[in-house]
């Protein structure tokens, strides 16, 4: 091949190189003319409305190149909405620390109290319940009918059904779920109680079941009073206190006396010396006038905390023993409880209600 035709080649291959480096350039430029941002993954959060118990999550649009729109047959058909199902939640009917079987021992434990007039001999004036808070604190205290608990120990167990149903939650679930029930198991338990009248016994005629509801109520809203007195005067705890403890003080002062007339009495039968037993009669009568003061302070304390809470609604219905024992009770809950203030006023309201609801069964 002659010089000249290499040339010619040479030259031919160079304008092809040179034709292929601006299509390639042209193609790169229009790539960045055209370019659109990449959309980065995300994610984006509903609120629940209320119906739906699980947060919904709904993911937009990730790493979509740009392409050309498809036509309607092209398109891919868009899967059908699923409407968010409610969760369904199962009744409750029972606890399963304060059972059922504790409403209906509570409702024959009152029922059985109650003597219509001329029935019994503590009824010879006008009907009565032979019921206090003592009698069931005692009965439930022991017998723990109806309220589960586990281990051996008596006031451990009664302690832990304790710091479960007195929280303010709690009482007001538990009255939600027995109130009918409890309401329900009276009417049942008047109905096939008898009583015995003049040697003759029969059930019980419509008013005297009424008197039942209305003496129920009486009493219900008397406990509410004291629990309302506790919770409202700011020093009820720091009175209960100085009152129990003076009822201990009397104790320990009635021991020491017993103990020093023992001596003196020892003393004299043992034919003592006179300044022993001059000493041991000496310590007997300081024993003694210690032991009176004890009783006189007791007494004093008493008679300021029964005046205390006589001064709230209804708890004049209520003997001052019984009032002193409902305000002993809650001293010795409200040491367990973070808050007792709010569960005696949470009791007071349920009792209250409660006794609205006997009067109201006395109208049917």
């Amino acid at each position: 091949m002659s010089d000249k035709e290499v040339q010619k080649k040479n030259t031919t291959n160079l304008k092809r190189a040179l034709w292929a480096a601006l299509v390639v350039l042209a193609i790169a430029l229009t790539s960045l003319w055209t370019f659109k941002p990449e959309i980065v993954e995300t994610e984006q959060y509903i609120e629940p409305t209320g119906e739906v118990t699980t947060q919904v999550r709904i993911p937009l649009r990730t790493n979509i190149e740009h392409q050309p729109p498809k036509t309607t047959s092209e398109t891919t058909p868009t899967a059908p909405s699923v409407e968010p199902v409610a969760p369904v939640h199962k009744k409750i009917t029972e606890d399963t620390v304060v059972q059922p079987s504790f409403i209906a021992d509570l409702s024959h434990l009152l029922v059985n109290s109650y003597h219509p007039k001329g029935s019994h001999p503590a009824a010879s004036k006008e009907a009565k319940l032979l019921l206090d808070a003592k009698v069931i604190n005692v009965h439930y205290g022991i017998e723990m009918t109806g309220l589960s608990w586990s281990g051996d120990d008596l006031a451990i167990g009664r302690r832990s059904v304790m710091r479960y149903a007195l929280r303010p939650s709690m009482i007001n679930a538990l009255y939600a779920l027995y109130k009918q029930r409890f309401i329900d198991a009276i009417d049942t338990d008047l109905t096939n109680i008898k009583r015995s009248f003049d040697g003759s016994e029969r059930p019980l005629t419509q008013p005297e079941r009424n008197s039942f509801y209305h003496l129920t109520a009486k009493q219900l809203r008397a406990t509410a009073g004291v629990l309302k007195s506790c919770a409202k005067i700011n020093s009820s705890m720091s009175d209960i206190s100085a009152w129990l403890q003076a009822e201990r003080d009397v104790l320990t002062a009635n021991q020491k006396f017993q103990t020093a007339l023992h001596d003196y009495q020892v003393s004299k039968n043992m034919n003592a010396t006179q300044s022993v037993t001059d000493a041991a009669e000496m310590k007997m009568k300081a024993e003694g006038v210690a032991y009176e003061k004890a009783i006189r302070d007791r007494e004093a304390y008493k008679a300021a905390l029964a005046s205390m809470i006589r001064k709230y609604k209804w708890t004049k219905n209520q003997d001052d023993e019984t009032n002193l024992y409902i305000a002993s009770w809650v001293f010795r809950r409200s040491k367990d409880l973070s808050n007792p203030k709010e569960v005696m006023m949470t009791i007071q309201d349920r009792l209250l209600d409660l006794a609205s609801t006997m009067d109201a069964q006395a109208s049917l």
